[in-house]
């Protein structure tokens, strides 16, 4: 007899896997273009501005953060999703969580794109990364649906990366 729970289990973390692989292609693939094509556009400058305003509103950037339903990190990932992506338990160790971030954050990403069928804006991806999965879906990806609260941390977000 199939046992579901599992095979489901080894199902998701597959597609993450998966997923997680072909962002970092997709990425070695932009980095592998001419340098002209890119001068606009520096991706590792907005991913440090990125992270660095995740990591801001998340815990002040402290990395012994701990939140109240038990996020961990300075980019307060819940354990079980930090463990879709790391079998290290160094939470604090800010070159173990900022992978485990990218990872997480280019799933989301990945994920949007699927659903929302265009492209995410910092205000989108920082409601995906602050809400539970599959909350922003249920609104429409529409940001005049979700509440006061949610819309004014997801722009203070986009404030601190556009800084």
């Amino acid at each position: 007899m199939l046992n579901l729970r599992s095979s489901c289990k080894f199902l998701r973390t597959f597609c993450v896997l998966l997923a997680a692989w072909m962002a970092m292609e997709i990425s070695c693939l932009a980095q592998a273009q001419p340098a002209e094509e890119n001068a606009a556009f520096d991706p590792s400058y907005f991913d440090t501005k990125l992270f660095f305003a995740l990591g801001m509103i998340e815990s002040g950037n402290n990395d012994r953060g701990i939140g109240r339903a038990g996020e961990v990190s300075r980019f307060q990932i819940h354990p079980a999703v930090w463990r879709l992506y790391s079998n290290s338990r160094d939470y604090r160790n800010p070159e173990v969580s900022l992978p485990v971030a990218r990872q997480h954050w280019n799933y989301l990403t990945n994920y949007f794109r699927g659903k929302a069928r265009r492209e995410p804006a910092p205000f989108d991806m920082y409601v995906l990364w602050n809400t539970n999965f599959g909350y922003y879906a249920r609104k429409g990806f529409d940001p005049a649906r979700l509440p006061a609260i949610v819309r004014d941390r997801a722009q203070r977000f986009v404030n601190l990366v556009n800084r």
